[in-house]
């Protein structure tokens, strides 16, 4: 961290991230409730199938929030590609986690 940047202006650096980082964990989270269908060439697949997926990509999430954390604390301007290709790939992890998390049961219309 440079001498004259306070320590909030890198938490305003790193917010938009961690604010995607908890959008996305949320929402792998709440995917968790959605009922599963079952094909009928196919057995019903487990009640625990949308958890691996979370869990690998919600935990591959945070590489790249660690780099920017440390790209924002140290302050160095010569990194800023690096802050550009964490955050591409933290919205790219994002979005196909949550593709991966939702399709891997498919899904149900409940009873009415």
């Amino acid at each position: 961290m440079e001498a004259n940047e306070p320590r909030a202006r890198v938490l305003w650096k790193v917010l938009p991230a961690l604010g995607l980082l908890l959008v996305a964990w949320m929402l792998m989270w709440l995917a968790q409730s959605i009922p599963t269908v079952c094909a009928l060439a196919f057995p019903c697949p487990a009640p625990d199938v949308r958890a691996a997926p979370a869990i690998i990509f919600g935990g591959l999430m945070l590489v790249p929030m660690l780099m920017l954390l440390v790209v924002s604390a140290t302050g160095g301007s010569g990194y800023q590609w690096v802050s550009r290709v964490s955050y591409v790939a933290l919205v790219s992890l994002a979005i196909v986690g949550l593709g991966t998390v939702l399709f891997s049961g498919g899904f149900g219309i409940p009873s009415f």
